[in-house]
């Protein structure tokens, strides 16, 4: 399962099973010797039929298996009520490397033989999203074990073994300055000056195309350590290093902080909602902080500090801090209890308890940004955090409404939309200078008004943000919305404006980012858009599904149709116009099969689609790049 999935019975290949027979297959398989229950089963993989046809597709499903597997179908053991892979008929790659990772590192990256299930699927989302948290976790293992070789190769002074490990590493993610300067302090020992400082200027310019920083100190004091060896003013072999336990990572220098929803004390569900307003709002005043890396709420607010643990919660955001709490309101006061944990560790560095009235809630969340980032940013100069200041107190309950109007707009559905606008017109009609509500409904109608109707009047949208705009001129959603709207306008200079303002004002929005990128794809420039999505897609680790579609689109625009296929497959019931974009990549990649079944989705859910309507939201500022583009629309028969 490391890798593409294979199968083995008596020593010999076995042709591959039917997609669902091997993804039950699959799952028996990281479950070895449980008794999985049939309705488990089947909720797993035929979700989207009645109970009797899912145990009837079961069945169906245990048979392809057991006749393709021959003498090896007696490892499936199944009776009425559960199915069982039976682990003394069995071997499996995964729980080989597993073991491997903690007894012998080097056998387990031999084992490693790609992602989890590498193409394959999809197969249901249930099944999908299981499959992608087990790569997910595989993934960051082998990582881990490429981490804990790479420091012992450095420590028993096989330079050239350590630079392919960190070479290995870097191929999985590139952004990883400590791996670089491990590979620049192998080149330094070696005495390639030269080739040290090349790996210096590749690690900038990483940065700067990815994340737009720069590298840290510890980095440029390595550089300066390379360039006076080479000119001969310092020892040619840099000093040994400072000794660390195998597989532990570098603190980096840039603080990382994730804040989960505040725990409601109180049973009302007002309390639970504040809960997860009082953590939004300092994710956004963290997030204005370029010195601080704040994971995005649809990513941080999944997990529960008591559920999971700070340590795991760490390792899977990739964050050293995280700050949680718990909120409690009875009659008129409120109590917030807040408290940063370091990850590593467990251990608690700060706790602070604010007793207030509810007339100034907005206060403390000012008040808790401001000592978390002194806490965690240290001698960085604080910026100023004013977007929670001046609120009035009847702002508690536009806040709230606002909070449900978030939630849902992370579904894309007209139904959704429709929903979370009507949170945010009583917002506005509570508080109608509420900047963040105005600058959100301004995104919603532009997203309406593009995604259902096909249509190019942003007017609405455009004075809604405007007067966002007048209210916070900082406000990143009013931002977002007149870049988006002026993209589809055709004014490239202004809506690039607009998006700058917006990630000066809040450089942690994954969402502006996401937008951002697609106005980088329209304006010819689709490798940097892909480049801004990827960055968003790492702020934002358990991002919207949505965001796979403009992925898609950038790779779509650059003719990289197999990327695309699996980009567009990656989105959860995707919207209509998912679909014409699979049938035109299928039929340039010659699947004529899967471009039918494409357009026949599509037209089933829009029988009024043309290529003519939807040709004209689509504001390629290259005619070329638009011809090109339409081009595989036409050749797959959507017209």
């Amino acid at each position: 399962m490391l890798g593409p999935f294979t199968v083995r019975a008596g020593g010999q290949p076995v042709p591959a099973p039917p997609k669902k027979a091997g993804a039950l297959l699959a799952y028996l398989a990281r479950r070895p010797g449980v008794a999985v229950p049939r309705e488990t089963l089947a909720a797993l993989l035929w979700a989207e039929s009645g109970e009797d046809q899912a145990r009837g597709s079961l069945r169906q499903a245990l048979s392809a298996l057991r006749r393709g597997l021959g003498d090896g179908a007696g490892a499936i053991v199944a009776d009425g009520a559960a199915v069982t892979l039976d682990t003394g008929r069995a071997a499996l790659d995964v729980a080989g490397f597993e073991a491997a990772a903690e007894q012998d590192p080097k056998a387990a990256l031999a084992l490693y033989g790609g992602p989890f299930l590498e193409g394959f699927g999809p197969v249901s989302p249930e099944f999908d999203r299981w499959a992608e948290a087990e790569r997910s976790h595989l993934e960051a293992l082998f990582a881990a074990t490429l981490l804990k070789e790479t420091d012992r190769a450095e420590a028993e002074g096989r330079g050239e073994d350590m630079a392919a490990l960190a070479a290995r590493l870097l191929s999985i993610d590139p952004l990883q300055e400590h791996v670089h300067r491990r590979l620049m302090r192998a080149h330094l020992r070696a005495g390639r000056h030269d080739a040290a400082l090349r790996q210096f200027n590749e690690l900038t310019r990483v940065l700067s195309a990815e994340l737009g920083v720069t590298p840290e100190k510890p980095t440029l004091d390595l550089v300066a350590e390379i360039r006076a060896a080479r000119a001969g003013r310092g020892a040619a072999a840099a000093p040994a290093p400072v000794p660390v336990a195998p597989g532990a990572p570098e603190i980096p220098g840039r603080p990382s902080v994730a804040v989960l929803p505040f725990r409601a004390l109180s049973t009302d569900e007002e309390a639970a909602f504040f809960g997860e307003g009082i953590a939004e709002d300092v994710i956004i005043e963290l997030s204005r902080n370029k010195s601080l890396m704040t994971v995005a709420r649809q990513s941080s607010f999944r997990f529960s500090e008591e559920e999971t643990g700070a340590e795991e919660i760490g390792r899977q955001l990739g964050v050293r801090f995280l700050l949680g709490g718990s909120v409690r309101i009875a009659g008129a006061r409120v109590r917030v209890a807040a408290h940063l944990v370091r990850c590593d560790s467990g251990r608690e560095i700060w706790a602070e308890r604010f007793d207030r009235e509810l007339t100034d809630i907005f206060d403390i969340q000012t008040e808790i940004a401001r000592t978390v980032t002194a806490t965690v940013v240290g001698q960085i100069e604080e910026e100023e955090i004013s977007g929670a200041q001046g609120r009035p107190a009847e702002g508690l309950e536009a806040h709230l409404l606002i909070l449900r109007a978030t939630r849902a707009a992370d579904r894309i559905s007209r139904e959704s939309f429709a929903e979370a606008t009507g949170h945010l017109e009583r917002a506005i009609a509570i508080e109608p200078g509420n900047a963040r509500a105005l600058g959100l409904l301004a995104l919603l109608k532009v997203y309406d008004e593009w995604y259902f109707e096909i249509g190019q009047n942003v007017g609405p949208a455009v004075e809604l943000a405007g007067l966002a705009l007048k209210h916070d001129p900082r406000e990143p959603k009013a931002h977002c919305a007149l870049g988006v709207a002026l993209t589809i306008a055709r004014d490239f200079e202004t809506a690039s404006h607009h998006f700058q303002a917006g990630r000066n004002a809040n450089p942690n929005d994954a969402q502006l980012l996401v937008e951002y990128g697609r106005h980088l794809m329209y304006a010819d420039r689709p490798e940097d858009g892909i480049r801004t999505i990827r960055e968003a897609m790492r702020l934002n680790p358990f991002h919207p599904s949505w965001y796979w579609s403009m992925i898609g689109r950038c790779l779509h625009t650059l003719g990289r149709f197999d990327e695309a296929v699996e980009a567009f497959r990656r989105m959860e019931e995707p919207p209509f116009y998912v679909h014409a974009y699979l049938a035109s990549c299928l039929t340039m990649l010659g699947d004529e099969a899967g471009a039918a079944r494409a357009r026949e989705a599509l037209y089933a859910m829009r029988p009024d689609f043309s290529l003519e309507s939807f040709a004209r939201i689509f504001p390629y500022r290259n005619p070329e790049t638009a011809e090109r583009f339409f081009g595989t629309f036409r050749a797959a028969g959507i017209v």
